[in-house]
């Protein structure tokens, strides 16, 4: 998995670390083995601020959304992992690259985040959401053609979402 998501070997090995360490606390028991692979790799990715969406993790695994879910909470949970909270500047580089804006909207979306970042919007909203509204917004300024469907897909989020993001956005 780690290598079909051009993970670091150092990445890697934290993440069977982070696996053996839950199998030696017995928290396997009643999981698949895929979901708690998947969700070390993606609690290791967490604890390491690496952007990566859960789902990336789950096409990865080729296991059901839910189970990855339910393993991770469960390792976070039972293994206190050290998770810092996500910040949405995290997730512009790959939103960028992946609609294959400029170079000015990243900056400006990056302007835009790290002024979100300053307030209430990011306390309990989903950081890709927050980061997809930073580069719909970026791009509806600059004048760049993209829709909000679009954006919402590419960062997985629903368009209510970056919708609702974007008017809270604006508003500060």
């Amino acid at each position: 998995m780690a290598s079909a998501l051009e993970l670091s070997d150092s990445v890697r090995d934290q993440a069977c670390q982070l696996f053996r360490s839950a199998q030696s606390e017995d928290l396997l028991r009643g999981r698949s083995i895929e979901a708690i692979g998947a969700a070390s790799i993606y609690g290791t990715c967490r604890c390491n601020q690496h952007p990566l969406l859960i789902g990336d993790v789950v096409d990865a695994a080729r296991v059901e959304s839910t189970r990855v879910t339910n393993a991770y909470r469960t390792l976070n949970r039972e293994l206190e992992l050290p998770t810092p909270p996500m910040r949405p500047t995290s997730f512009i580089p790959r939103l960028i690259s992946e609609l294959e804006l400029d170079h000015d909207i990243r900056r400006r979306a990056n302007e835009l985040a790290e002024r979100a970042e300053g307030t209430a919007l990011t306390n309990g909203c989903q950081p890709s959401g927050v980061a997809a509204a930073c580069v719909y917004l970026a791009a509806q300024e600059q004048g760049a053609l993209i829709t909000k469907s679009t954006v919402a897909s590419t960062a997985e989020v629903s368009v209510v979402t970056l919708r609702s993001r974007r008017d809270e956005l604006q508003a500060v």
